[in-house]
């Protein structure tokens, strides 16, 4: 179908930007970050959203409650795209690849980081509470409370200039993008 050919091409396109030359958006921060947060937030959520209602049969308009989970997983990405760069600041600055890292240094990214993902979270607390047409507000609003709260209690444990502590964190970041999914799944399941 036309939408899951637009998510293929567009993840195609952006994947090539942001890692061959001439362009090779990976070098510098804001550029890779875009690269990222656009691919796994709103490309893959809405136009395969898109790709699925179109086999179902069912409306080609994307529903509210899909924007926030895009909305989030963007917020997500944009840490996660951050976060791959702070264990390798020294090749970074080597190779002179503008991370933000080599910008703010590894520290400010990580307290950053933890504050952009603190807001998401936050922001899906709130949503349920005020509530989310197709989403069960209760459990959307404690699931996230369980794990920003987890969240927090892992960033306590790290320190970003350990190679091993902040790596087990990053990797705890990527658990919590894909179980976002069976969080948010099950929240609209059970409205």
């Amino acid at each position: 179908g036309r939408y899951l050919l637009i998510t293929v091409i567009a993840s195609l396109i952006i994947g090539t930007v942001y890692s061959l030359p001439p362009f090779r958006l990976k070098r510098f921060h804001f550029w890779a970050a875009a690269c990222i947060f656009t691919v796994r937030g709103a490309v893959i959520n809405v136009f395969l959203f898109l790709h699925f209602n179109t086999i179902l049969g069912a409306s080609e308009v994307v529903p509210p409650h899909v924007w926030v989970l895009t909305a989030f997983i963007f917020g997500l990405s944009l840490v996660i795209a951050w976060f791959k760069d702070i264990p390798d600041i020294d090749g970074d600055r080597h190779f002179k690849i503008a991370t933000l890292s080599c910008h703010l240094g590894p520290d400010k990214v990580f307290r950053l980081g933890v504050y952009v993902l603190t807001a998401c979270y936050l922001s899906l607390i709130i949503a349920g509470i005020i509530g989310i047409s197709g989403v069960n507000g209760p459990v959307l609003a404690l699931t996230h409370l369980f794990l920003l709260i987890l969240m927090w209690i892992m960033s306590k444990r790290v320190q970003p200039l350990d190679k091993t502590s902040f790596t087990n964190y990053y990797q705890f970041i990527w658990t919590l993008f894909f179980c976002e999914y069976i969080f948010y799944a099950t929240a609209c399941l059970l409205a």
